[in-house]
């Protein structure tokens, strides 16, 4: 049984923890510029003209590291940036072993939840989850996204998941799509394209010009590399 003083202790770490990630989330995509890959692309600035008060919750995994845990936050916070205070992602770091009970207490609001697996779960090992990189599973109530861990190397990490949040938002694939495309492309993942904004304004019914989205030049369409679910 935990001490008085050991119970203290974790409670405010993880509220310490809790307040970093909401002021990182918070913070525009433009406070820390694109990755290198992401060249000539850079986010329109729209101004934000409401803040609607509407919040979708993301809790993280504790199974991810540090360095993970940042680079999900960093695509949290370029949705973010596209969404303009319509509609805000907030990222929770998940409780370590929480029970039955308190995940469907957490879920009920119609949260997400972002997991940490390898190719040997059962999620991963699904027919349809085959040379995935990661799967989404839910809809319109909330879901799950569960990242496949070990076929990727994890600086990809957050292009794999800006499409799955895609996903949460409402968003499905697009053929001719850059970040909603159905297979994965490093090139492809380094912010979120207009295309995935129209899908996600559209399912979530948010004013489609008031929102932000990254711009540049046209981007390659070769090197298809995993299937995206």
């Amino acid at each position: 049984m935990y001490s008085v003083r050991t119970v203290v202790a974790l409670v405010v770490s993880g509220l310490t923890l809790l307040a970093a990630c909401i002021v990182l989330s918070c913070m525009p995509a433009r406070a820390a510029t694109l990755d290198d890959r992401a060249g000539p692309y850079r986010y329109t600035e729209y101004p934000s003209p409401v803040a609607t008060g509407r919040m979708l919750s993301i809790y993280i995994d504790r199974d991810f590291s540090d360095y993970e845990r940042d680079r999900i936050l960093f695509a949290i916070r370029q949705w973010n940036h596209v969404l303009n205070g319509f509609l805000r992602l907030r990222p929770v770091l998940l409780p370590g072993q929480p029970s039955p009970a308190a995940l469907a207490q957490i879920h009920r609001p119609g949260s997400w939840f972002v997991a940490r697996i390898d190719s040997r779960h059962p999620v991963a090992r699904q027919p349809e989850a085959r040379q995935s990189l990661a799967m989404t599973i839910g809809g319109s109530n909330g879901g799950f996204v569960y990242v496949i861990s070990d076929p990727f190397d994890q600086r990809e990490l957050t292009g794999v998941v800006l499409h799955e949040l895609g996903h949460a938002l409402g968003a499905g694939h697009d053929e001719r799509g850059h970040l909603m495309a159905p297979f994965y492309q490093a090139s492809n993942m380094h912010c979120v394209d207009r295309g995935a904004v129209v899908m996600v304004a559209a399912a979530q019914r948010l004013p489609l010009s008031q929102l932000n989205w990254c711009q540049g030049p046209g981007l390659p369409s070769s090197g298809l590399e995993a299937r995206a679910r």
